[in-house]
């Protein structure tokens, strides 16, 4: 019998299958070997030991088992790779209060059955399948990122998870269901597509959902999210992370979006290394998840001022962060999303030729203005300008510009 919990999961898990989940690995004798995750190589150097159940690269001289894995591919402390790590073992975790831990569980079980409901509702419903053929979105792409369809009726996912056993509270709680002024208790999503949102290990968590534009009107919005909920906190998940973070890692720069379209359209034009903030402002959770992936950040915001006005804000917070931004210029679209549908051989281009985040703030703040120092509005203009090179981190980037 192990003798704690730790010990127990290390003998459930079987460290190469645990790291294909990661790594593309090729036999290497009675060992596997693969490209090293944490530095850049063109040589296999990464070596897994079935025996030992350990990893070693021989090229920057990490090594370890599944908890230093794990702990240092996604940026986790300790106690998350524990938690991570012992429910895909199955192993109870003692000092865990039993039920919290059972609650936690629900919660993801329950946003799973409504993904699988939403999914199926999909498949008959012409309304939706219009849209998203509308919006030029593929079935591969549909597909991998799991969308589906909330009929526009009032109880139908309600009813569908009562009549599968669960509780009415246990919906509320997921923040499926919430209960009318007259007491009825009702679907939160209605006549939506739904965006099913992942955490980083692919378990869903929460939803964003679309109103198709007939059912659309002022008491509806366009967008309904989760309410917060134990496992679900819009402002630390990315749309998308869960899919594109291997592909962010090997280009080493993150393309970053606001909305689910957007980012649907850019991943199927090509754009692979593509994450979506789901219509809220980039935080610092959102920069420490994506820093250990990457150390460059192309930002494309909607062409509107309000849109630029975010993007501004998301070049400081980012730049402050330590990354390196650059900014993708529209070109005459309204938001990435068109631009991708539309143009999506030059929507790859416009995001390659991306500009350093100074050339922005030129264009934004002085292309307008005349150079005549009296000019009030030029000096305002020049003295914003200045302050957001001065706030670049690097020294050397900062003298260049």
């Amino acid at each position: 019998m192990a003798a704690s919990p730790v010990e127990e999961i290390k003998e459930k898990i079987d460290i190469v299958d645990f790291l294909r989940g990661y790594l593309t690995l090729s036999p290497a004798g009675k060992n596997f070997k693969a490209l090293c995750p944490f530095h850049k190589e063109k040589t296999p150097s990464f070596m897994i030991s079935p025996e030992r159940q350990s990893w070693h690269c021989f090229g920057c001289a990490l090594g370890g088992d599944a908890f230093s894995f794990l702990m240092r591919y996604e940026n986790l402390e300790f106690g998350d790779a524990l938690r991570v790590l012992a429910e895909r073992a199955g192993v109870e975790l003692r000092r865990l209060n039993p039920a919290e831990y059972k609650f936690t569980g629900l919660l993801f079980e329950l946003n799973q059955v409504a993904k699988d409901f939403f999914r199926d509702q999909l498949a008959g419903s012409n309304a939706a399948k219009d849209y998203l053929k509308q919006r030029k979105l593929a079935p591969g792409t549909i597909e991998a990122f799991e969308l589906g369809w909330a009929p526009n009726e009032p109880e139908a996912l309600t009813l569908h998870l009562l009549k599968a056993g669960y509780r009415p509270e246990d919906l509320l709680a997921a923040g499926l269901s919430f209960k009318t002024e007259r007491g009825m208790q009702i679907d939160r999503f209605r006549g939506r597509i739904m965006f099913p949102i992942h955490n980083h290990f692919g378990k869903v968590v929460g939803f964003t959902g679309r109103v198709l534009p007939q059912f659309e009107s002022d008491k509806t919005g366009k967008y309904v999210n989760s309410p917060e909920t134990a496992i679900f906190n819009k402002s630390k998940l990315l749309y998308g992370l869960w899919l594109t973070k291997n592909a962010i890692r090997e280009a080493g720069e993150v393309f970053m979006v606001e909305g689910q379209m957007d980012m649907l359209a850019s991943w199927q034009a090509g754009v692979k290394n593509t994450v979506a903030s789901s219509g809220t402002a980039l935080t610092s959770d959102h920069l420490r998840a994506l820093r250990r992936l990457a150390d460059k950040m192309l930002l494309c915001f909607d062409n509107d001022e309000a849109g630029m006005a975010a993007g501004e804000r998301a070049i400081d917070l980012a730049s402050s962060a330590d990354f390196q931004v650059k900014v993708v210029s529209l070109k005459g679209h309204k938001d990435p999303g068109e631009a991708a549908e539309k143009d999506p051989e030059g929507f790859r281009a416009a995001v390659k030729d991306a500009r350093p985040a100074p050339e922005f703030y030129f264009s934004r703040y002085l292309s307008g203005t005349g150079r005549d120092p009296r000019d009030r509005e030029f000096l305002r203009s020049l003295r914003v300008v200045l302050a957001k090179l001065g706030a670049i981190p690097s020294p050397v980037e900062r003298d260049f510009w």
